[in-house]
């Protein structure tokens, strides 16, 4: 009877925790079945153990942490709080954590799972060794910008930077422009890389496979293929390297982009009288001109009113033809000159202008939305190579491109 009532205690006391054991077997784990191979890896890009698969099971949708942990407690995330549904996953690790791979060392693999509803946290543990790792990355050095101010906007100043940089060891390597908010601009291939493949700006990539060496890009903001500069601002040139196990190296350098965009101006009309000159007589001309850009052009004498003659040119008068400015040039039948538009004037008078002084040289420029009479005049010493040849205007961007080219060709009769 003793041993009965001892029994029945018994009973009653366990029975509660019994019942709590026989719930717990009733659910499964959070995470479960976490298992690493190879256990031993070396990432060193030789084809063998470079990579590790990680596999784990969820039995209820969770956020899945990822870690390492070295044996001075040193922790390497490498997932942290990726969504995971109800299943079976595999995640190939390549030992690469933030762009470098981790020392050769002993290391605990961690797989935590937080359930998404009651945020219960459960965690495995496996153990993998890296050995013979490549942790040494690649090298940049040298890396330059310059200028450091850039004015991309094709009036042949400060219109290009040139960056450069050394590699020590082939690598991938993307270049770009990083602004205020984190936004990138593509800067594109090296120069001979771009010269060999012919890329234009659309399908330049953003990432190029490169041998230890210099290398240098010429960068225009993408202008010279009629694609808008980055707008004005604070900018950071960056130089990322990558090599073939994933160490990566970044360089950065500061830029400031002022006085950006495609220039634009427009012949709006165009004069010639009289039609009828005699030798020794002189030939008129008026132009307007607008600028309908977004960004001030650069422009230079001979002012207008200027008078040419027959035998002149802009390099007679001085004026010699300079990248990026703007002028109304005249062209005509028979020109045996070698050079186009023989006869080239500013745009407008110097009080049109709006007068700066860059690298200590005064410079004039016509801003956007202002229009200006253009007046020239070319004096006839020389019968014409051709009877009643025409003349025409044009709107020259030197060493750039005719703009309005043949405007208004006009019959002129040359009395001799």
């Amino acid at each position: 009877m003793r041993n009965r009532r001892i029994w029945v205690v018994l009973i009653a006391v366990l029975a509660p925790a019994l019942m709590g054991l026989g719930a717990c077997a009733g659910r499964n784990p959070l995470v479960y079945d976490v298992e690493v191979e190879p256990a031993v890896m070396s990432p060193n890009a030789d084809g063998v153990d470079d990579v590790a698969r990680i596999s784990y099971k969820i039995s209820r949708p969770s956020q899945v942490y990822i870690y390492f942990v070295d044996g001075e407690g040193q922790r390497y995330l490498f997932r942290k709080g990726n969504r995971r549904s109800p299943g079976e996953y595999e995640a190939l690790f390549g030992g690469v954590i933030e762009g470098q791979v981790i020392p050769d060392g002993e290391y605990t693999l961690v797989v935590e799972a937080a359930d998404s509803e009651s945020g219960e946290t459960e965690s495995l543990q496996d153990r993998l060794t890296v050995r013979g790792g490549d942790s040494q990355g690649p090298q940049v050095e040298d890396f330059k910008v310059f200028p450091q101010v850039f004015t991309p906007n094709q009036d042949g100043i400060n219109d290009r930077i040139s960056i450069s940089y050394r590699l020590l060891e082939p690598a991938e390597v993307e270049v770009y422009l990083r602004d205020e908010h984190g936004d990138r601009y593509p800067v594109g291939l090296p120069k001979t890389r771009w010269d060999e493949e012919q890329f234009d700006l659309e399908e330049s990539p953003s990432k190029v496979e490169l041998d230890s060496g210099l290398w240098e890009y010429d960068y225009d903001g993408g202008i010279d293929q009629g694609a808008s500069p980055p707008p004005d601002g604070q900018y950071t040139v960056v130089v990322e390297a990558a090599d073939r196990v994933g160490n990566r190296v970044v360089e950065e350098a500061p830029l400031t982009i002022e006085d950006g965009g495609l220039p634009l101006a427009e012949i709006q009309t165009v004069e010639f009288s009289p039609t009828v000159v005699p030798l020794g007589g002189t030939l008129n001309l008026t132009v307007t001109v607008e600028n309908v850009g977004g960004v001030a052009i650069r422009t230079k004498g001979p002012a207008s009113g200027t008078t040419y003659t027959s035998r002149d040119n802009y390099n007679t008068l001085g004026f010699y033809e300079e990248p990026g400015i703007f002028r109304v040039g005249v062209d005509f039948e028979g020109n045996s000159d070698g050079r186009p538009y023989t006869y080239r004037w500013q745009l407008g008078s110097d009080e049109d202008l709006e007068e700066r002084i860059i690298d200590g040289q005064r410079q004039l420029y016509l801003l956007p939305g202002r229009r200006v009479t253009v007046v020239g005049h070319i004096t006839i010493i020389d019968e014409p190579p051709k009877i009643n040849p025409y003349y025409w205007a044009g709107l020259v961007h030197e060493q750039v491109r005719i703009i309005n080219d043949k405007q208004n060709p006009t019959e002129i009769t040359i009395g001799f």
